[in-house]
């Protein structure tokens, strides 16, 4: 099938982009992506009205951060937006500074709480393990009527371009659904990073969201600046080990 991989360039392309990962992460559901994107409200417009919010939440963070590279996936014989990707790309460490925005896209009180927890959490590996130079794949997803035919082969294939261009490593954060198309491309475990937080005195709010929401969980991958992991030779950037422990 002929596919073609772009920038996200025009507002009209972004929201045609973010329709497809809401459509793509509903199929199957995963809940972590409403930690990101919830659906507020429960009338007949709540999805619709959540996704309009979502969309110009993400082009406004989008436009604010200079690594910030959407892309696309088009199906050239529909022109229709059939996968897309986001990537960070550091040519610096971008931990220098310390950065603690609250999940202000929920309401105030125990759910936003929650989703400060496991936000916090879901960030602390690359915090504290990537204080160098490198490309993250921070969001990838695929159309469910699109996948397996290649079309996250062309995001992952530009990313590495992209990273052996800049001379830099790689990082991402894996679903189950990934991690194999990931060890495909090089991509090695680090650890896997549950993101439930917890306390002591939880509200009612609070123990709403983690029951909606479930168990929450994330494989932290790395993929060398070389491109190649050698078990027992490559040596981890971040505490000099070749091992396991990390």
């Amino acid at each position: 099938m002929p596919f073609k991989v772009s920038e996200v360039k025009t507002d009209f392309e972004f929201t045609e982009l973010i329709a497809c990962e809401w459509e793509s992460y509903e199929n199957p559901h995963q809940t972590f992506f409403r930690l990101f994107c919830p659906i507020r409200g429960t009338g007949p417009n709540a999805r619709q009205e959540s996704l309009e919010e979502c969309t110009q939440r993400q082009l406004e963070w989008h436009r604010s951060d200079p690594s910030s590279y959407w892309q696309k996936v088009t199906d050239t014989a529909t022109g229709e937006i059939v996968a897309g990707a986001l990537w960070k790309l550091y040519s610096e460490n971008p931990f220098e500074k310390e950065d603690h925005e609250e999940a202000y896209w929920y309401p105030e009180g125990g759910q936003r709480e929650y989703v400060n927890g496991a936000l916090e959490i879901f960030g602390r590996p690359r915090a504290t393990m990537g204080r160098r130079p490198h490309v993250y794949l921070n969001i990838i997803f695929t159309r469910s009527d699109y996948r397996r035919q290649g079309a996250g082969d062309l995001i992952m294939n530009w990313g590495i371009t992209k990273a052996q261009e800049m001379g830099v490593e790689m990082w991402l954060d894996a679903t189950p659904y990934g991690v194999p198309l990931y060890k495909k491309y090089g991509f090695v475990t680090v650890i896997e990073n549950p993101l439930n937080p917890k306390k002591d005195d939880p509200d009612d709010e609070w123990k709403q969201l983690d029951q909606e929401l479930g168990p929450l969980s994330m494989t932290v991958m790395w993929r060398p600046a070389s491109g190649l992991y050698e078990e027992g030779k490559t040596v981890f950037p971040w505490n000099g080990s070749t091992g396991l422990s990390r």
